[in-house]
């Protein structure tokens, strides 16, 4: 299937590790749909970037068998595009852009209204 006519997934993210098992399902279903070869994009917001912190995630990485980590790596590894919001970041997060894991690129809010009005489909988690 060519790009153009690929259909267009966005998923977005607003928990966080305080709130963890709402978290497994948004990065596993953008697994199964770029698997199904949808471009697909996920969106952190709001406590989402949390799940982005290097030290978290390096911190859940030595404890072992986290399902966000696994279906984190499972969709960065399924070519799944992965954005964070830099408002929720920082505002909401209290993170530094320099904390985000590699492979996800930092915009801003109107970036999740240009992705919203470009896919074929939204899921909000």
């Amino acid at each position: 299937m060519s790009e153009e006519q690929k259909k267009k997934v966005l998923i977005v993210v607003t928990h966080g590790p305080e709130d963890l098992d709402r978290t497994y399902a948004p990065l596993f279903m953008s697994s199964i749909a770029a698997s199904m070869e949808y471009e697909t994009n996920v969106f952190f917001m709001i406590k989402g970037p949390k799940l982005l912190d290097k030290k978290w995630q390096e911190s859940e990485r030595a404890k072992g068998d986290n399902p966000f980590i696994r279906f984190f790596d499972m969709a960065k590894d399924n070519g799944v595009k992965m954005y964070v919001c830099v408002q929720s970041l920082k505002d909401m997060c209290h993170m530094n852009e320099s904390d985000v894991v590699e492979g996800v690129e930092l915009v801003g809010g109107s970036t999740l209204i240009d992705l919203t009005f470009d896919a074929d489909r939204s899921l909000f988690f």
